[in-house]
């Protein structure tokens, strides 16, 4: 375990970089890398990529001490929840009740402000859990997830030390990528979102 690692989160037993893991201690690493994260409003732009032809780009605010957010994408109209209800225009009457977490399964990307809530940390019923922590570039975690009944698929998600918000999640041929981070203000009215063609591919910066 490096110096910056016992200084963010202390001595543990569970965060254990360049070994095997098991899947009983993923809810402690998720517990783990959650304990990076400042709660507060984030503003994050980034790229989804479904496969090698099909991607949307995104904005993506979560302001997490109001337990809210809302996604702009540049394929769709935006979405969001604020007040206990998830807003989507496809919905008969355009919102429906859900909790803050479980809003997070209509718009997966949210996830990557709060990876905790992603579902490969090996509890209940999840299929994936944490196989591999390692450090790889200059403030990066990379986290290789296995899952339960075939080894040899494996998803990988990386994350800033510094804020424990992630920035590349590959799964299933496709992936997320966030290339932008910023904190927001509490009252701070975004303008909207503007979105340019990409005209190469996005460089990884670990």
């Amino acid at each position: 375990m490096n110096a910056l690692w016992r200084d963010v989160c202390g001595q543990n037993d569970y965060m254990r970089f360049d070994e095997v893991l098991t899947r009983d201690d993923g809810p402690a690493i998720a517990a783990e890398l959650a304990a990076l994260r400042k709660p507060a409003r984030y503003v994050i732009e980034g790229v989804h990529q479904d496969s090698p032809q099909e991607y949307w780009q995104f904005r993506l605010d979560v302001d997490e001490p109001r337990q809210s957010w809302t996604l702009d994408r540049s394929d769709s109209p935006p979405v969001g929840y604020r007040d206990g209800l998830l807003r989507d225009e496809d919905y008969p009457n355009g919102s429906i009740e859900e909790t803050f977490d479980g809003s997070t399964t209509s718009a997966p990307v949210v996830r990557m402000v709060l990876p905790e809530l992603m579902l490969r940390w090996g509890r209940g019923p999840e299929s994936f859990h944490p196989i591999l922590v390692q450090h790889i570039g200059r403030r990066s975690i990379l986290v290789t997830f296995e899952h339960r009944e075939d080894p040899a698929t494996r998803t990988t998600l990386v994350i800033n030390e510094h804020d424990g918000i992630a920035r590349r999640s590959m799964e299933y041929g496709g992936g997320t990528i966030v290339t932008s981070v910023r904190t927001g203000a509490p009252d701070e009215v975004l303008p909207p979102a503007r979105f340019e063609p990409l005209t190469d591919w996005i460089r990884s910066d670990y």
